[in-house]
């Protein structure tokens, strides 16, 4: 074991020193070690704290006369904290005999570039005196303002008093359709890219990815953070299991088949059934009320 981790090297940084709030940020993961030893880089269903993963590109092994392998990737992330730098570490599994070994290499840092000057640094006197100041205008009726409004109102409180609940259904079920309309054109479209193909796999990755965020915003149950064992657990569907483990096997075991492809349409069918029984609870809530 010890040897083992002597003939790694890993190196991770970020490709940028700084980045705007949502922009591509890029990070390299480098490993070095020797032929016999087996690599894995974590996917892009993990989580990356503040970092939003984005897609992954992976470059095959390469060996040098002095018989040192290499194997690299660059990972895209967006992120929306607004705090002045983040830092970041990637972790790779190493393979041994009986388990895997985590190496890590030392962290980075990304710092934000801002748009404005931070609150703290704005100088409040100077910044008043800038603005400037506009000629009154003649005050319009207060009274006639003021019943005005007072109709209005209301009129809106009979509204929402006679229709309130029907009101609320429908914007909710509209906006649980429209997400739902959205997921499906994006893991279409992926799955009409799908192969056994490193595009097609990454491909695959990325709809599994899509899928299981979606279902963590219907639900509201962490899903894009849930093992194959804890989906099964919290998605009561007989199919679940074996359709996972047969996307997982193509994705992290280069067993590509025809089951893949009935697998990931699978995963779409149970998808809708999700979203059936979200939108029968909307209406379940409202016969209730």
């Amino acid at each position: 074991m010890m040897q083992q981790e002597q003939e790694i090297r890993v190196f991770g940084r970020f490709l940028e020193d700084s980045a705007k709030i949502g922009q591509d940020i890029h990070y390299v993961l480098r490993v070095s070690h020797t032929p016999q030893q087996e690599i894995f880089f974590p996917s892009i269903n993990q989580a990356y704290g503040v970092f939003k993963p984005i897609k992954k590109d992976y470059f095959p092994t390469k060996t040098d006369g002095n018989n040192i392998s290499v194997d690299s990737a660059v990972y895209t992330f967006r992120q929306f904290s607004i705090q002045d730098f983040q830092t970041l570490r990637i972790p790779v599994a190493i393979q041994t005999e009986l388990d895997c070994t985590v190496v890590s290499p030392t962290q980075d840092t990304v710092y934000l570039k801002r748009l404005m000057p931070h609150a703290k640094d704005v100088k409040i006197d100077s910044l008043i005196q800038s603005i400037p100041v506009s000629p009154l205008k003649p005050k319009p009726d207060l009274r006639n303002l003021t019943l005005g409004a007072v109709s209005v109102l209301i009129v809106l409180g009979l509204v929402y008093w006679l229709l309130g609940n029907r009101i609320r259904q429908g914007l909710r079920l509209y906006l649980l359709w429209r997400k739902n309309l959205e997921f499906k054109r994006a893991y279409q479209r992926l799955m009409r890219n799908i192969s056994n193909s490193p595009k097609g796999l990454q491909n695959l990755e990325n709809a599994a990815a899509l899928w299981k965020n979606y279902l963590e915003r219907l639900t509201n149950i962490p899903f894009a953070t849930f093992t194959t064992t804890e989906m099964v657990d919290n998605l009561p569907d007989k199919r679940l299991e074996k359709t996972l483990q047969e996307v997982d096997s193509a994705i992290y075991g280069g067993n590509f088949s025809t089951r893949t492809l009935e697998a990931i349409k699978v995963l779409l069918e149970i998808a809708e059934t999700v979203y059936l029984q979200e939108r029968a609870k909307i209406n379940q809530e409202v016969k209730r009320s």
